[in-house]
């Protein structure tokens, strides 16, 4: 393994101390010129201090890398954004990968992935579609297909129903309690599987020594048991369900949570999902974001979103 090689597989944070490291004798190498000693003095003493500076400064650069680079450049982007009270814009293109491993820069520096749930670890679409189906039917509502109730998969169970169908919060209370009770009938074991590939996925990542966890709008309760059922809790150690936030996806609070949990920073984080809801939530929480086009959302909403990586 090369010199660069080997600093690129420091932390992203190591990168931005060694490169701040520059300042200080780049002051130096300037400062020295106002003491009273020689000129002989002068010219070593500038030799050493800018010769530092210029070692901190390639040393942070050759750490970040050009992935370090557009980190360092989105992070003033937010801040910016955040001080003018404007939304963050997402202007760099867009990456496809057929996985999280195919491309060494997507898991570059990354310590934690949170992983949406429904569309993205497991297959429930069948079961969602037809429980929110029941629901509505059972309740006389307005008829709906089942394309229009899965694009809600992702938001909260009562925005789920309010977004496709007008109704004041006490019947979109009544449609998540009236849903909840068809979903427990329903949910039988086999009602939802992982996708292909997943295990195989959350294995490597074990391998790699990467802390996994699940941020899902589903309750802590519900996806407790799916986990469990899919056999993933040896991988997943950490679960946030929408009982366990005040705001909900897209908003950060889940991903913010997760992070002081592992005490890990949101630079070193990966959300996955498959809805431009994980995505937003990602990127609110200024974490990176890798779209899925296997479940509920589309590549064009995952785009829309923002998401830097999408396995397509």
């Amino acid at each position: 393994m090369s010199i660069k090689n080997k600093l690129q597989t420091l932390s992203f944070r190591t990168g931005v101390i060694v490169l701040l490291m520059c300042v200080p004798f780049y002051v130096l190498s300037f400062a020295q010129m106002f003491l009273p000693v020689s000129t002989a003095t002068k010219g070593i003493l500038l030799t050493v201090f800018f010769g530092l500076a210029k070692s901190f400064q390639y040393g942070g650069i050759a750490i970040l890398g050009k992935e370090g680079y557009k980190r360092v450049k989105g992070y003033f982007r937010r801040k910016k954004a955040q001080e003018n009270n404007e939304a963050p814009t997402y202007s760099e293109p867009v990456r496809c990968c057929p996985d999280l491993f195919s491309n060494p820069d997507i898991l570059a520096g990354i310590r934690l992935v949170i992983f949406d749930f429904d569309g993205t670890l497991g297959d429930s679409q069948q079961l969602i579609t037809d429980t929110m189906l029941a629901t509505i039917e059972k309740l006389n509502l307005p008829e709906r297909t089942r394309e229009e109730c899965a694009r809600t998969i992702g938001l909260p169970l009562k925005e789920c129903f309010s977004s496709i169908i007008p109704m004041t919060d006490e019947q979109a209370e009544q449609c998540a309690e009236t849903y909840r009770e068809i979903f427990n009938v329903k949910n039988v074991p086999g009602a939802v599987t992982a996708f292909p590939g997943v295990k195989e996925t959350l294995e490597r990542l074990s391998e790699r020594g990467i802390k996994m966890s699940i941020a899902s709008s589903r309750s802590h309760h519900s996806l407790a048991s799916l986990v469990q059922d899919l056999k993933l809790s040896s991988y997943i150690t950490y679960l946030i369900g929408a009982d366990n936030v005040t705001n909900q996806k897209p908003a950060a609070e889940p991903v913010t949570r997760t992070l002081h949990h592992f005490n890990v920073e949101a630079h070193e984080t990966l959300v996955v999902g498959d809805t431009e809801f994980d995505i937003l939530m990602g990127r609110n929480a200024g974490t990176h974001t890798c779209g899925v086009t296997y479940g509920n959302g589309s590549r064009e909403s995952l785009e829309e979103a923002g998401a830097e990586w999408i396995m397509c």
